[in-house]
């Protein structure tokens, strides 16, 4: 039996390292689980175990690396990344990581990219050292838009097949473009960083509603009493008012300009550690609109070429813990073209959602939130829309945690769930 785990272990390895080759089925994968006897709980242990093996470090432990090489996944482009791994990293357990996103500007060179990013992972060395954290900077010489986008998520899949990364304690920090950077992304992609860490980033996101979806993730900001571009004006009015709604977020208006604030920086570290991800925190709010996707390449004078998105690897925004978007037809009036869901699992097997604009949303669902054995309810605006037992899947438990190459992103079932309407004035559910 120890032998057939194994073939089945490195037979889930090289599966999901085929993700984006053309449409391999999983069946062949789900008749090696059935030959090992591995059911549904026990492909989630195997997902959660890490890769079967790691391959030699490639960096000297202690040192920041060497410039390692990075192939963008998404659009024709390739940079660098550079990796920091604790003296006492052992790959027989799971590292936090923490990522580390530079400042400078869209136009700025590779090479100044990786001078920023060691100035901004040098207050974090002591740190990792003495918590354990391995340390990630993606280098970015095309800004922290859609291409950067994908050079974050290149970085992380890299990073983690080359280092027994804990997929519930990857973080995201960063300082001016960085800044930025961390804060879109608990925004964007609330399931995918257990805590962020903006370091004098961000803009007013009150107004335009964008600061309700940072419920979902975690943070720590800081920031300068001498800010430069209205950034402690704006980081200021994001404090007022997520404090005002009580959301899980701490921050430290420190003496100074716009600068790394070297004694923040182990606490932000500890706020980390203290905030692992939870995908089944029982209430999510989120609101979406537009493609909820990042599905072209961004472009700037200074590039002086024209970057191509491969249109089959989109990367998506419309997840938000164990509820998914779908995107709204276009061409809605301004007032109909965002949609709001709020999400509740309860201890009765109910799941509770109260939606505005949306037409479809996608229910995942995990032991921690429900009970198989027992009938399952969801409620979409007071009306009961489905009612039964639903049956733990593991082709949808492997597909779900490979479209993000995350193996955290664990749910052993999810629902279709059409919105009772028409919520949408001339538009109908599909």
């Amino acid at each position: 039996m120890r032998s057939d785990l194994a073939s089945a272990h490195a037979a889930l390895d090289r599966w999901l390292d085929q993700r984006f080759e053309a449409a391999e089925p999983s069946a062949p994968l789900l008749d090696v689980f059935a030959s090992a006897g591995v059911g549904a709980g026990g492909v989630e242990a195997l997902l959660r175990a890490g890769r079967a093996s790691y391959p030699p470090l490639p960096c000297t432990p202690g040192r920041v690396s060497p410039r390692l090489p990075l192939a963008c996944e998404h659009v024709d482009h390739a940079t660098g990344m550079l990796l920091y791994v604790p003296v006492a990293y052992d790959p027989a357990r799971a590292w936090p990581l923490v990522v580390v996103g530079h400042g400078g500007s869209a136009g700025r060179d590779l090479a100044f990219g990786e001078r920023t990013a060691r100035d901004g992972m040098a207050p974090w060395c002591e740190a990792a050292e003495r918590l354990g954290l391995v340390l990630l900077a993606p280098l970015t010489d095309r800004g922290w838009g859609a291409i950067g986008n994908s050079i974050l998520f290149s970085a992380l899949s890299r990073a983690t097949r080359m280092l027994h990364v804990d997929p519930e304690r990857i973080h995201l920090t960063g300082h001016s473009m960085g800044g930025h950077l961390a804060w879109r992304s608990a925004m964007n992609f609330p399931d995918r960083f257990a805590a962020v860490g903006p370091m004098s980033g961000g803009y007013d996101f009150v107004a335009d509603r964008a600061i309700e979806n940072l419920g979902n993730t975690p943070g720590y900001a800081t920031w300068g009493t001498h800010e430069p571009f209205g950034i402690r004006e704006s980081n200021r009015s994001n404090r007022a008012w997520l404090q005002a709604h009580a959301y899980p977020w701490a921050f430290a208006e420190c003496a100074g300009g716009h600068e790394i604030f070297p004694d923040t920086v182990p606490r932000m570290a500890e706020f980390f550690l203290a905030h692992p991800r939870d995908l089944y925190r029982r209430s999510i709010r989120v609101r979406g609109g537009g493609p909820l996707a990042f599905t072209a390449a961004d472009s700037h004078p200074g590039w002086g070429r024209t970057h191509a998105w491969n249109p089959r690897r989109p990367i998506a925004t419309s997840s938000c813990h164990w509820l998914r978007l779908e995107p709204l037809p276009p061409g809605l009036p301004a007032g109909e073209a965002v949609q709001e869901i709020a999400g509740e699992w309860r201890d009765d097997n109910v799941i509770a959602l109260a939606c505005v604009n949306a037409l479809r949303v996608h229910v995942r669902l995990h032991p921690r939130m429900v009970d198989f054995a027992q009938p399952i309810t969801v409620v979409v605006n007071g009306a009961q829309v489905h009612r039964g037992r639903v049956a733990p899947d593991v082709a949808t438990m492997l597909e779900l945690a490979r479209a993000a190459d995350d193996r955290g992103r664990l749910f052993h079932a999810e629902l279709d769930i059409v919105v009772p309407g028409p919520l949408l004035s001339g538009v109908s559910p599909a």
